[in-house]
């Protein structure tokens, strides 16, 4: 089948097109025949040798892919049937024409979402939930500064941020950022570019709480 392949840890300048052997499901897998894959961070850190998993080379690159489920399912999958519209969550082989994946880490898609949003929903709002919710444990009447909050993981935390009952201000970096961060939710918008970030944040928050880095830059003011 074809596929991106990384045969060296050099970059995406080195990834080439190739042709890589179909993979079979393991009992607790299935089988996805690839519509969309998205690209992350973690994939450029991992094809570059910067991430703290270093595959086997060559491989796959591709972390999170959207697609239906084929033939091939393992026996101990009861969650999936053949033609099942799925997203799912690995370390790699999402930029190939089929992938496995585990069945725990997959889920479904609904028919009015099209693959190519499907395929972005687990990492970032995973991510984004949590740091949230896990980690920072953000409550309702909470403030929370989203910094980058217009990007993949920025939005979905600006969306998770609000769900929650924060009170929301999201930091972009220009001004031609800041509908979106509007419309995600966010009650507050710093243009970095043209303001002092941590001036505006006082400013809005009454002098109180301080501003921490998360490991998805989000600071949190209660």
């Amino acid at each position: 089948m074809r596929a991106v392949l990384c045969e060296r840890f050099e970059g995406i300048g080195a990834l080439r097109f190739g042709e890589t052997a179909e993979p079979l499901p393991a009992d607790d897998e299935i089988m996805i025949d690839v519509h969309a894959a998205s690209v992350s961070y973690m994939d450029y850190l991992m094809v570059s040798g910067g991430y703290q998993l270093r595959p086997a080379l060559p491989y796959v690159p591709g972390t999170d892919a959207a697609g239906v489920v084929v033939v091939a399912v393992g026996d101990k999958v009861e969650r999936f049937r053949c033609g099942d519209r799925v997203a799912r969550g690995n370390w790699f082989g999402g930029f190939a024409e089929r992938m496995v994946a585990k069945a725990s880490k997959s889920v479904r898609i609904p028919d009015n979402i099209d693959f190519a949003a499907g395929s972005t929903v687990l990492h970032a709002y995973l991510t984004a939930w949590y740091a949230l919710a896990d980690r920072a444990r953000l409550k309702a009447g909470e403030t929370v500064l989203i910094t980058g909050a217009t990007g993949g993981v920025g939005l979905a935390c600006v969306e998770v941020a609000r769900l929650l009952g924060g009170r929301v201000i999201a930091a972009v970096g220009s001004g031609s950022k800041a509908q979106a961060a509007r419309d995600g939710g966010a009650d507050h918008v710093i243009d970095t570019s043209s303001e002092d970030v941590r001036e505006r944040v006082k400013a809005l928050t009454g002098g109180e709480g301080s501003i921490s880095a998360w490991t998805i830059s989000v600071g949190r003011c209660s």
